[in-house]
């Protein structure tokens, strides 16, 4: 494989960081993750300072509640596909606990409260204070976030208004981390705000200020040349492919990925710096490969028995789909063999 190209990273123009509430959904709201852990090592080393607001985090409380909510149900549905299963084979059914969705929502958001607050050190802005007036003045201007027709992006234009405020009272700078757009461009708005969209940036821009461009260039080069480089990441990607979410959206009725392989790695298309010392240096990877799924479905000509009764047809298919992978890869300076590695791509459309 050749050698990708590295992203254009310029050093931290700020120390001071604030995360959207979807940098967080993104990381299924893992914020002990590997890309999280290497932001608390930042955050250790006093390269950054992370910020949250009041309204954020009541977002992620009710997103969080409603993934486990929804989990919650999944599995009990899962439950009794596994009973139905069970009296086919002429099987015991298999006891799965039930499980409390509210009570297990309840302790995930104070997990997540307690990694905010101890090991991220995050610090509160309360975006709730900001004058209401402020807001609607941009709303009735047509001024990001509300440039569409019928924008109701209230919630993000009180985090970005309020953010903005506590910049010019504090004197600092900040950057806003979004893949939303609208929410970037509205900071963009705002001299002490200084908008990007992926953590990915922050942690490059940290490495960056943290070791010497120029030699980690060098560096880089002879890692991607190493002998086994290509196999390392090959087998980093199908280490975790099972942790991967497939979603299916495609003609087959109730269609549903049940597998899935690594057919190839078609490129390495780009590379961020996230991590560096004396003795290891951590990569994020963008990677363009195919992978071969395996979708479960409903034959739609319902088979009859000699009983005429319906008995649906369970068949299977394989489907090979294109996928920009995107991999955490922390690597030995003296042996250059993976030492960590993490698929940070969660969701993947099937069709």
């Amino acid at each position: 494989m050749s050698k990708p190209a590295r992203k254009a990273t310029e050093p931290l123009r700020t120390r001071h960081v604030f995360l959207d509430t979807e940098v967080y959904r993104r990381a299924g709201f893992n914020i002990s993750n590997t890309q999280f852990a290497l932001l608390a090592k930042e955050i250790d080393a006093g390269r950054i300072v992370l910020h949250f607001t009041d309204i954020t985090l009541a977002e992620i409380q009710r997103q969080l509640t409603e993934e486990v909510v929804a989990k919650a149900a999944e599995a009990k549905r899962l439950a009794r596909d596994f009973n139905r299963i069970s009296q086919i084979a002429g099987r015991p059914n298999d006891t799965v606990r039930e499980i409390d969705a509210q009570q297990l929502a309840d302790a995930a958001w104070k997990g997540f409260l307690n990694t905010l607050i101890t090991r991220l050190r995050g610090h509160s802005v309360l975006a709730l204070d900001t004058p209401a007036r402020i807001v609607f003045e941009r709303y009735f201007a047509g001024l990001a976030p509300f440039e569409q027709r019928g924008s109701k992006e209230f919630p993000d234009a009180f985090v970005v208004e309020g953010i903005a405020r506590y910049c010019t009272s504090n004197d600092i700078s900040m950057y806003v981390v979004s893949g939303d757009a609208a929410l970037r461009r509205a900071a963009e708005s705002h001299a002490p705000l200084i908008p990007l969209q992926t953590l990915d940036e922050v942690l490059a821009a940290a490495a960056t200020a943290a070791g010497e461009a120029g030699d980690i260039e060098a560096l880089v080069d002879e890692i991607f040349a190493s002998p086994g480089f290509d196999d390392q990441v090959t087998a980093a990607i199908e280490a975790d492919l099972d942790f991967v979410d497939f979603v299916y959206y495609g003609p087959l009725t109730d269609g549903n990925v049940v597998s899935t392989e690594l057919n190839e790695i078609v490129s390495l298309d780009e590379y961020d710096v996230a991590a560096f010392d004396d003795s290891k240096i951590g990569l994020i990877i963008q990677v363009n490969a195919t992978l071969d799924a395996k979708v479960r479905y409903f034959d739609e000509k319902e088979l009859r028995d000699k009983d005429d009764d319906i008995i649906p047809t369970e068949l299977e298919t394989s489907s090979r789909i294109h996928a920009r992978l995107k991999i955490y890869v922390s690597i030995d300076l003296r042996s250059l063999r993976f030492l960590e590695s993490e698929l940070l791509t969660r969701d993947i459309i099937v069709e």
